[in-house]
């Protein structure tokens, strides 16, 4: 058995496209699941009209690289590392703390405003007695996904200060406010654009985590200014200090990406492209719950581990993950079957104590197992099932002269 101890976001690994499973039993079912591991994925994206100009970007957990590319088609590797955003910078910021170049992302902007009284007051009160940075980046991003209704209307404004009064916006909306909020209390943000792919696990027809936004195509999200780390990606309707590879990042306003001025082509599957993956890995795993926001979002560490989390494999006797089967998470003679696949578990949200739980397989004999967790710690606890033994043979010996039935009268 395994034990670390961990910060307050994500951390942990499996090569396998995994599924989640909450902590239950009167446990913390909040809305925020943090995450951590790496995932890549390498895309062929194929357009006979021609495919879109993307760039080589990388910031402190995201990684876009062009390994190949002509007019037609283009070979993209995205990488995202969930490692622990420690971040240690004091909030407020002085302006002298921050590089010269940072300094336009302060500046407002058409849709986004800086000095609009209302929004500065709301910041104010938000972050009065913060005093980490990442915390007051958090408060921020939590206020505006548990207040605001995602609203991609055709006569829905998408400026911020229309998105603030009126509490309605789409990916655009939320990232035009967040970056309007953000920079009137002096942290440097900017706006990314990109595509989504669909029908993979954060498009059209999947989950990714257990989070789903319906849609997919062109897309809008924040790149964050963190003094001692760096830009970092969040995207508002889906994740906090990162985001995932199904992101494909197409330009940042202000940042020049695009040097030689490439023009023409098309990322959009309306328009013939097709998105295919080459190749993936995925290491991510959940480790923990946050109670903010309570919508379903996901996270990367930032601090101190809230609750605690088991996770592992369900093996045969040779070590292999078995494919698919049951784990029943047990209170009392009640019992949660929660499916697994590919031989991962993991149970999140759990306060220190014992967790009974039956594990059922077709073809393996029933195991049952009382795991101890201990609460701000993540511990890895395998599983491994014997396979089922034999039937036992019917007895030749008469069994016993089955007692007389009295008749009624």
């Amino acid at each position: 058995m395994k034990v670390r101890r961990v910060s307050l976001g994500c951390s942990v690994f499996f090569t396998f496209g995994i599924l989640i499973f909450y902590g239950w039993l009167g446990l913390s079912l909040a809305g925020t699941k943090v995450l951590s591991g790496r995932h890549t994925i390498i895309y062929d994206i194929i357009n006979p009209l021609g495919v879109e100009f993307l760039p080589n970007y990388a910031n402190s957990s995201y990684s876009q690289k062009v390994l190949q590319e002509d007019e037609f088609s283009k070979r993209v590797m995205i990488e995202v590392n969930l490692e622990p955003l420690n971040s240690r910078a004091l909030f407020p910021l002085s302006f002298q703390q921050l590089p010269g170049e940072t300094k336009f992302f302060l500046t407002p902007e058409k849709y986004v405003p800086v000095a609009e009284p209302a929004i500065m007051a709301q910041v104010k009160k938000l972050t009065q007695d913060i005093h980490k940075f990442p915390e007051a980046v958090c408060a921020i991003f939590n206020w505006i996904v548990d207040n605001h209704t995602y609203d991609a209307g055709r006569n829905t404004p998408q400026d911020g200060r229309s998105v603030f009064y009126n509490k309605r916006g789409s990916c655009v909306g939320f990232t035009n406010l967040a970056i309007a909020m953000l920079r009137s209390i002096g942290i440097p943000a900017r706006y990314a654009g990109g595509y989504l792919p669909p029908g993979y696990d954060w498009g059209i027809s999947k989950k990714y985590w257990g989070v789903k936004i319906s849609g997919g195509g062109y897309h809008a999200w924040i790149e964050v200014y963190y003094p001692d780390i760096g830009w970092t990606f969040s995207d508002l309707l889906h994740s906090k200090n990162f985001v995932d590879p199904f992101h494909i990042l197409r330009y940042i306003t202000g940042v020049n990406l695009n040097s030689k001025g490439i023009r023409g082509g098309s990322l959009d599957v309306e328009e013939a492209t097709t998105f295919t993956i080459f190749n993936e890995k995925n290491s991510t795993v959940a480790i923990d719950q946050l109670p903010i926001p309570k919508k379903d979002i996901l996270a990367r560490q930032s601090g101190q581990q809230q609750f605690g989390t088991i996770y592992g494999l369900i093996k045969d006797a040779s070590g292999k993950p078995i494919t698919r089967g049951n784990l029943v998470l047990w209170e009392g003679i009640q019992g949660k079957v929660i499916p697994f696949e590919k031989g991962f578990y993991s149970l999140l949200g759990l306060d220190s104590g014992t967790y009974r739980v039956t594990i059922r397989v077709e073809g393996y004999e029933e195991v049952e197992k009382n795991l101890q967790a201990t609460k701000g710690e993540v511990k890895n606890i395998d599983i491994v099932l014997p396979p089922l033994g034999p039937s036992p043979k019917p007895s030749s010996k008469p069994g016993p002269k089955p007692a007389s039935v009295p008749r009624a009268k």
